[in-house]
C-alpha cells in the first residue's frame, strides 16, 4: 500500500546541506554563472573596491549574475529581484544564499550602465568564437517600445499654444480689472493680485517650452524624460523609444543592437552595419536585408561606400513601366534614358527638401510627339525625372533586388528578426521600459537582448557545443 508524501518539518540532517546540490547540473542559473564568470570585470570597466572601513560589500560579479538572471526570468524590477533572492531557490544558489537589498542592485545597475552594455557583445564574440554564428545572411528590423514617461503629461505644441491664448486673454482681462482697481483705491495701498502673477509665470514656462520646440524642431516634449519621443507604438501615437536589432538567420542570435529616439528607420540603416561590425571584430554578413523602412538614398550610398552588403526593397510594389525606377542616368552623356529610349535633358539644378543635397533636373522634350505620354506624364511641359546623388547606389541595389532569388531571400526577412521581438514582447512580457533616459533605455534594452541569446547558447551549452568558465570559477 503507498503512503503520501507529506512535508516533514522535524527532518534533520546529518551532514548539511551543500549549495551545489540545490540545482540541477543543467540549471539555466549553472550556465549564466559561467558566463559571468568568463568575463573579466575590469576588461568591462568595473573595478572592485576593497578597504578596511564599513561593513562588507557585494561583489560586482554576484550583482551582475542577479541582472543577467533577473532579465533571463523577466524579473526587470529591483525591488522583485530582491524578493527573488530570498524566495527563488535558483537565485538563492546563485547568490550563495546571499540577498543584495533593491537599493544595492538598483545603484549597480545606475552606476555601471556602460559596462553592462558590454555584457551583450562579450556574449556574442563567446558564441562567435565557438563558431555558432553564422555570417551569411542577417536581418535588421526595429520595434517601437513605449516609454516610461506618461503620454497624458507630456507637452504639445497645439495644447500650448492653444493655452497660451487663453493664457493671454485672461491676463489682459485681469489687467483691466487691476487698472481699474488701482484707480478707485489711488490714496492706498495697493498690491499685485496673486493670481495675475500665477497666470505670468504661466505663460512664461509655456512661452518657455514653445520656444525650446521650435529650436529641437520638435511638436512634443516630456517634462520628465526629455529624450523620449512621440512614435506610433501598439495602434497609437505614444511616447516611446526605437530599439533596434540584426539577427543571424543561421543562430537566431542577436548580433547587433541599440535604442535610438529617431521616429523612423531612414537613418539607421548604416549606423546598425557599423554596430555588427563593432560587436563582431569588424564584420558583417555576406548580406544583411532590411526592409522599406530603410530605404533611404543617402544610407543605401554610405553603405556602398563603406563595402557593406544589403538587400532592401527599393523597388516599390505595383511600379508601372514608366515608373521613375526604371529611368537610367547616363552620366557620360549627361542625360536620362527612358523606358522608351529617348533622352531626358538637362534642365536645371535645385536644393532637395530633406538632405540638403543638390538634385538635377532632366525634362524630355518630346512633349506630345511620344506615344506613351500620355501614361508616362500628364504634363504639358513633359516627363521630369530629378536625380540624386545617391542615384548610381539605389540602381544598383534595384539591379541586386531583380536578380534572381532575392525577392525570395527578402520574404525570408520577417521570419529571421520578427520572432526577436515577438521573444521581447509576447514571451518576455517587455512591453515598457522601466526607466527615464536614454541612456538607461539602451542598458535595459541591452539586458533583454542578452538574454534572448544566453536563452539560445543555453542549448549549445547543455550539449557541450559551447564552453565558458569551469564550475566554481
Amino acid at each position: 500500500m503507498s503512503k503520501e508524501i507529506r512535508a516533514d518539518y522535524t527532518q534533520q540532517y546529518i551532514f548539511p546541506p551543500c549549495v551545489e546540490d540545490w540545482v540541477a547540473e543543467d540549471h539555466p542559473a549553472r550556465f549564466i554563472r559561467e558566463f559571468v564568470d568568463a568575463l573579466d570585470m575590469s576588461e568591462l570597466g568595473i573595478e572592485s573596491v576593497e578597504g578596511d572601513d564599513g561593513r562588507p560589500h557585494y561583489a560586482p560579479g554576484l550583482l551582475m549574475k542577479v541582472w543577467v538572471y533577473g532579465y533571463f526570468s523577466r524579473i526587470y524590477s529591483s525591488r522583485k529581484l530582491e524578493k527573488a533572492c530570498m524566495d527563488s531557490m535558483s537565485l538563492v544558489w546563485l547568490t550563495g544564499n546571499n540577498a543584495p537589498d533593491h537599493n544595492t542592485l538598483w545603484r549597480f545597475f545606475k552606476n555601471n550602465k556602460k559596462a553592462i552594455r558590454k555584457l551583450f557583445k562579450q556574449g556574442v564574440r563567446i558564441a562567435a568564437k565557438a563558431g555558432l554564428v553564422g555570417m551569411a545572411l542577417h536581418a535588421l528590423d526595429g520595434t517601437k517600445i513605449k516609454s516610461l514617461a506618461s503620454d497624458r503629461s507630456g507637452r504639445h505644441r497645439e495644447d500650448l499654444e492653444k493655452a497660451l491664448k487663453g493664457l493671454d486673454e485672461a491676463i489682459d482681462e485681469l489687467e483691466k480689472r487691476v487698472e481699474q482697481e488701482r484707480s478707485a483705491e489711488e490714496n492706498s495701498e495697493w498690491r499685485l493680485p496673486a493670481q495675475l502673477c500665477d497666470k505670468k509665470n504661466l505663460r512664461q514656462a509655456v512661452e518657455e517650452a514653445l520656444q525650446r520646440m521650435e529650436r529641437e524642431d520638435r511638436d512634443h516634449l516630456h517634462p520628465v524624460d526629455e529624450e523620449t519621443r512621440m512614435m506610433k507604438c501598439e495602434g497609437a501615437t505614444r511616447f516611446a523609444y526605437n530599439a533596434q536589432a540584426v539577427s543571424d538567420a543561421d543562430s537566431g542570435l542577436i548580433v547587433a543592437q541599440e535604442v535610438f529616439n529617431e521616429e523612423a528607420d531612414a537613418a539607421l540603416l548604416v549606423p546598425m552595419l557599423e554596430e555588427t561590425a563593432a560587436t563582431l571584430g569588424g564584420e558583417t554578413a555576406r548580406e544583411t536585408l532590411a526592409d522599406g523602412g530603410y530605404v533611404s538614398g543617402a544610407q543605401i550610398h554610405e553603405a556602398r561606400q563603406k563595402e557593406f552588403e544589403i538587400l532592401l526593397p527599393v523597388e516599390p510594389k505595383n511600379a508601372g513601366p514608366y515608373h521613375t525606377v526604371n529611368f537610367n542616368h547616363d552620366a557620360q552623356r549627361d542625360v536620362v534614358i527612358c523606358p522608351m529610349g529617348e533622352a531626358l535633358t538637362f534642365e536645371r539644378e535645385k536644393q532637395a527638401r530633406h538632405g540638403g543635397h543638390t538634385l538635377r533636373v532632366y525634362r524630355c522634350r518630346c512633349r506630345g510627339a511620344c506615344p506613351a505620354a500620355g501614361e508616362c506624364s500628364r504634363d504639358k511641359k513633359g516627363r521630369m525625372i530629378e536625380i540624386s546623388p545617391y542615384h548610381e547606389a539605389m540602381r544598383a541595389q534595384l539591379a541586386k533586388q531583380r536578380v534572381e532569388g532575392n525577392r525570395l531571400k527578402l520574404k525570408r526577412r520577417g521570419s529571421i528578426i520578427e520572432r526577436v521581438f515577438a521573444d521581447a514582447k509576447e514571451h518576455r512580457g517587455f512591453r515598457r521600459f522601466t526607466f527615464h533616459g536614454l541612456e538607461s533605455v539602451r542598458t535595459q534594452w541591452s539586458l533583454l537582448c542578452t538574454a534572448h541569446n544566453l536563452n539560445k547558447m543555453l542549448r549549445w551549452w547543455r550539449e557541450g557545443k559551447l564552453k565558458l568558465a569551469p564550475d566554481g570559477a
